[in-house]
């Protein structure tokens, strides 16, 4: 009889097998940070997590951020997904809108409503339920060599118009080699489509109207358009295929002296490659993004991917119950001083801690998390894709990024085919895409 107890309650928390012993319940989790020094603090988060829970075993698997969308819908395809997983606030609801996600109001409600911008907590709502929390917000930043326009007199571009005639002035050659550019930026199709909606919000555009039709032909998109024909020229030849990281060590380096799509994370690029007397943020500044010509505000790229609980998943209740332990603040805190200009607290009891201001780096590059929170207050920054709040609402924002369909267009642009064309053409390809899916009458 107590034997047969034994294999009950082994068959409720695990496997068990021939020899009677109990397996341990496997909780997976995806996630987007794959710094060394990030992982060894979630892998040993998860080991004090396991000593009190040792019939847990947690699996953290770090994945590119270009890679995690494709993989988690393959996974989902063979129906083995993790049990956990950061995803884009529009994968999130994408996924939500199709019944894949758990809810995890029981994680959101661990954390005092007061304690978390709104605009964290409800990125990932669906039918009134919260379907994610983010791990930690950033925001995209615009970077250049302060020095370098100092000395040739140029002053911080304000528009879409001075970046590119900075740019221009900023490129320096030598022996008819060029040696430094004025500009770069990364041509991979993620941050293409990050660039075409954080674009589009600060000058004034939008991809949908109301009914959730595309709007690709409208003249915020056309000057888009024609600005990436214009970044084009100043651009370093094949920029297209630079590599998002590749941009970090090119404006370390003195290769390039502004990038327009940086993030916190490159401060540990610069005081890795660039040289120690210039290592600092009087050389490399942050100033608010460029506005284009129909826009007011500048405006950036929220980078706060959602934690999401797969519905199916057997470890989807451990998941839930180790992403609590995540976020107490002697776990949370070494994660974000991990990578500390980039990830940021989403807890606002978390940035007054003093344990978590106290950290040379972010002591020493504070002008960069002041800009982003400035974003934050201001609510410049929006996920990628979305140009309003109400954007969020629209579960197939995954599969018009997926689609390649607006990096494309873009590329069309560049490659020379007349802006108006190439919108007319994704305009259509969205239409079509929507159509197909059952998302848009004909």
């Amino acid at each position: 009889m107590i034997r047969r107890y034994i294999l009950v309650t082994a068959l409720v928390l695990g496997t068990v097998d021939a020899a009677g012993a109990v397996d341990k319940q496997v909780v997976r989790l995806w996630q987007t940070e794959t710094e060394p020094q990030t992982l060894a603090v979630l892998n040993q988060t998860a080991a004090e997590y396991e000593k009190t829970h040792p019939n847990v075993s947690i699996k953290i698997e770090g994945l590119a951020w270009g890679d995690l969308e494709r993989k988690l819908t393959a996974a989902l395809a063979a129906g083995a997904p993790p049990d956990a997983a950061h995803g884009q606030p529009i994968t999130c609801v994408s996924f939500a809108a199709k019944g894949l996600l758990r809810p995890v109001d029981d994680l959101a409600d661990s954390m005092p409503k007061n304690d978390l911008v709104d605009a964290f907590r409800n990125l990932c709502r669906w039918d009134g339920k919260t379907y994610g929390v983010g791990h930690s917000p950033a925001s995209s930043v615009f970077v250049y060599r302060k020095d370098l326009l100092a000395q040739k007199g140029l002053k911080v571009p304000r528009t879409w118009d001075d970046l590119v005639q900075v740019a221009d002035a900023l490129r320096e050659v030598k022996d008819g080699q060029v040696v430094r550019y004025g500009l770069t930026m990364t041509g991979q199709p993620l941050f293409i489509n990050i660039g075409v909606g954080e674009l589009l919000k600060t000058n004034g555009g939008r991809l949908f109207d109301a009914d959730g039709r595309p709007t690709l032909t409208e003249k915020p998109v056309i000057e888009l358009l024609e600005f990436y024909k214009k970044l084009n020229r100043v651009l370093p030849p094949g920029w297209t295929g630079h590599a998002y990281l590749d941009t970090f060590a090119n404006l370390a380096n003195g290769k390039a002296a502004m990038l327009y799509q940086a993030y916190g994370r490159g401060v540990g690029y610069i005081e890795k490659y660039a040289p120690k007397d210039i290592a600092d943020p009087e050389h490399f500044a942050v100033a608010d993004k460029v506005i284009g010509p129909s826009g007011k505000t500048p405006a950036a790229q929220l980078d706060c991917e959602p934690w999401m609980v797969f519905k199916d998943a057997q470890g989807a209740n451990e998941a839930v119950d180790f992403l609590k332990f995540f976020f107490k603040d002697e776990n949370y805190i070494p994660y974000l001083h991990s990578v500390p200009i980039h990830l940021l607290s989403i807890k606002k009891s978390t940035s007054r801690n003093p344990k978590y201001a106290d950290n040379a780096m972010i002591g020493k590059w504070r002008s960069w998390i002041d800009m982003q929170e400035k974003y934050f207050k201001n609510d410049w920054i929006k996920p990628v894709l979305v140009t309003d709040w109400d954007d969020m609402r629209k579960p197939y924002l995954l599969e018009v990024m997926g689609s390649g369909i607006l990096v494309d267009m873009v590329l069309d642009a560049v490659k020379g085919m007349p802006s108006a064309e190439a919108a007319a053409k994704a305009q259509r390809r969205v239409e079509e895409l929507l159509a197909s899916a059952g998302y848009l009458k004909k």
